[in-house]
């Protein structure tokens, strides 16, 4: 029953996790800045909400940190109440590929009062399709695992991960998510602020 719970635990973080890493992908090439964002996710055994910011240098990397609160109902395991837990994690990811698509991979490490610590790998994939002048779409997929750092805590636990979130006037976007994790599937939604600025010196600030 450990085990199972521990399995909860982990598939809570990663569905939140394998959607929240890829910030970069509003970031074109010659911009930098910063974001914040934050989520909601329905999960079968409860559900999730996250907050997070970072910087990003458009088409190169991003480092983020996010928060992860968890309540996960456990009544059919050895708990009788639900649990919250809480969580914190800090990612690193790498462009690798920056033209009509972005592709970028990801590490991470995570914290939690509850459950073991845990590195976590992955990589997304995602492109902008121009809606309107002040309107763009970022469908991104991504795969994400986490892998336990201790003894007897379990296999590690993949998560595939849907965003398709609309950028408003360059800076404001908000849109739904899906994921897939350990045959647990989850939809909820994602928002966040953008704030960009020309790395060229004769550049005009993006906010």
């Amino acid at each position: 029953m450990k085990n199972s719970f521990i399995l909860a635990v982990l598939v809570s973080l990663f569905i939140s996790f394998s959607y929240t890493y890829a910030q970069g992908i509003f970031f074109e090439k010659g911009e930098a800045g910063f974001f914040a964002n934050g989520g909601y996710s329905s999960l079968e055994s409860g559900y999730a909400t996250s907050f997070g910011g970072g910087f990003a240098l458009g088409g190169v990397m991003e480092l983020g940190f996010s928060s992860t609160t968890s309540t996960i109902e456990l009544d059919n395991y050895y708990y009788s109440d639900d649990v919250e837990v809480n969580s914190k994690t800090i990612s690193l990811g790498i462009v690798l590929l920056k033209k009509k698509a972005q592709l970028e991979v990801n590490v991470g490490y995570s914290t939690s009062d509850m459950g073991p610590d845990v590195l976590l790998l992955g990589f997304n994939v995602g492109s902008e399709i121009k809606l309107h002048q002040q309107l763009s779409w970022y469908p991104v997929f991504s795969f994400a695992v986490g892998i336990p750092t201790e003894e007897d805590s379990g296999n590690p636990v993949t998560a595939l991960g849907l965003s398709a979130p609309i950028l408003i006037a360059e800076h404001v976007y908000l849109g739904p998510t899906f994921a897939l994790s350990e045959g647990d599937f989850s939809w909820g939604v994602t928002a966040g602020i953008i704030i960009s600025f020309n790395t060229a010196s004769n550049g005009d600030s993006g906010w």
